[in-house]
């Protein structure tokens, strides 16, 4: 393995044995010929690396393999087949109850765990006011940990694992079941240590803090590693997997409760939706999917095909198209949209992320109150959404869904989603003086009272 190269896994692969009775694990030790267990492959010939100083996430839904795959890494756990080498030391924090000892005092268990990274008593002893003023448990700390709230439990394994100077810092989704207070404080931690070098390994079901702070990641499903690649990208193939995954699912629950849709259950005369669809649909409108997909950079599409995006434009406030936007520009999102099914109503809408991926702002028709009328097989309307630009400048990309509205937990069938679908610019006057630092401007009152004391 390269001295580049932090974490390295070729053709890794774990088994685990199920035995339908404990007398059955003894009988196959007596006769190794034959086997009375049930095989269950949790990873099946995983192979990627992770470089030095790298952010690297790994998401997935809940039995998809992250968890082992850590223990593999961490060494608490050995490969079936394949072979898994690390290069430096090791900090982990997975699920909440591993590697401390519940009979052990807090300021026990910060001992044992430094001891275990090799750290000698007077190192600990130098990084234990930090331990203790990062957990914030106070006294606690002198207390069995048995005794502890999940939340004082994660401060505590957190603060150890960032203080023993970690080459590789693996977290789970521990961090999960802090307080805000105390996972923005995590967070602020872990780009210290990333900007300073350390590689850290990230798992999360939070995709917007796997885009926020990995440059690449995995996505396993079912113990094999279905894509590997920019973090941004693996996550949106999550996301529109786990649509489809919800797709299936409302549709599966209709047909079985045999859940009838009636136009009565919709408004669909309001004077609102006859503004926003256009009586007259202009010629030459019906666009290729190649070419809607040629217009898309890293875009990934997906729904139930009861509705086709033919076309989707980015105009600016003298309705041009156009793929570079002023700051505090007015814009319109305008799309053509082929319906293949009668519905009694739809809803539309749109999501602008940053460069990184990072969702900032967007909004649905129905978010809005804004009814749609009632479509047959083979109608085309021509939709738009009008608004004001408060992006900074930089990059970034527009995705659009066309989605149908179902009165049971206020969920959406996505008929036709098109993941970064335009990728535009915006630009900020150059007065230094309308210069700002943050994503998004929102226009405020100010007031200045001086007060006499």
């Amino acid at each position: 393995m390269g001295s580049e190269i932090a974490i390295s896994l070729n053709n890794v692969s774990k088994c685990f044995k199920q035995y339908a009775r404990p007398v059955d694990r003894l009988k196959e030790i007596l006769l190794p010929s034959k086997t009375y267990a049930q095989e269950f492959w949790a990873l099946r010939d995983i192979s990627f690396e992770i470089m030095k100083g790298e952010t690297f996430g790994i998401i997935g839904r809940n039995g998809a393999g992250k968890s082992t795959l850590l223990q593999l890494i961490c060494g608490t756990l050995t490969p079936t087949t394949g072979r898994v080498q690390v290069n430096g030391r090791v900090a982990a924090l997975l699920e909440l109850g591993a590697g401390f000892n519940p009979e052990f005092t807090g300021r026990e268990n910060v001992y044992m765990n430094g001891a275990i990274m090799g750290l000698s008593k007077l190192d600990i002893d130098a990084r234990f006011d930090n331990i203790a003023a990062f957990a914030d448990i106070k006294d606690f700390i002198d207390q069995p940990v048995k005794n502890y709230s999940s939340g004082m439990y994660v401060r505590l394994a957190f603060a150890s694992a960032i203080h023993v100077d970690p080459d590789i810092l693996i977290v789970d989704e521990a961090l999960a079941v802090g307080d805000m207070y105390f996972q923005a404080k995590c967070m602020a931690r872990m780009r210290q240590m990333m900007e300073s070098g350390v590689t850290v390994l990230f798992v999360s079901h939070d995709t917007g803090s796997v885009k926020a702070l990995c440059q690449r990641g995995v996505f396993l499903g079912n113990g094999e590693l279905k894509q590997i690649g920019k973090a941004s990208e693996v996550v949106a193939t999550y996301i529109g997997l786990m649509h489809e995954n919800m797709n299936q699912e409302l549709t599966q629950y209709i047909d079985k409760n045999q859940f009838k849709i009636n136009e009565k259950d919709f408004n669909t005369s309001s004077e609102s939706s006859q503004e926003i669809t256009s009586k007259s649909i202009p010629s030459k409108i019906f666009v290729s999917v190649d070419q809607v997909m040629d217009m898309a950079v890293g875009s990934y599409r997906y729904g139930d095909g009861g509705a086709q995006v033919l076309d989707i434009k980015l105009l600016n406030s003298q309705r041009l198209p156009t793929t570079e936007l002023e700051s505090r520009e007015d814009f319109i999102i305008q799309a053509s949209i082929l319906f293949n099914k009668n519905l009694p109503t739809f809803c539309f809408g749109y999501l602008i992320r940053d460069i990184k991926g990072i969702d900032l702002i967007g909004t649905v028709t129905s978010i809005e109150k804004i009814d749609m009328p009632a479509v047959k097989h083979g109608d085309v309307y021509v939709v738009e959404m009008h608004s004001s630009n408060m992006l900074n400048s930089g990059v970034y990309s527009l995705t659009f869904a066309v989605e149908f509205p179902i009165l049971i937990n206020q969920n959406h069938i996505f008929l036709d989603y098109i993941n970064d679908a335009i990728v535009f610019k915006v630009h900020v006057a150059q007065d230094p003086l309308d210069r700002f630092t943050a994503k998004i401007y929102t226009p405020a009152k100010i007031k200045c009272l001086q007060v006499n004391i």
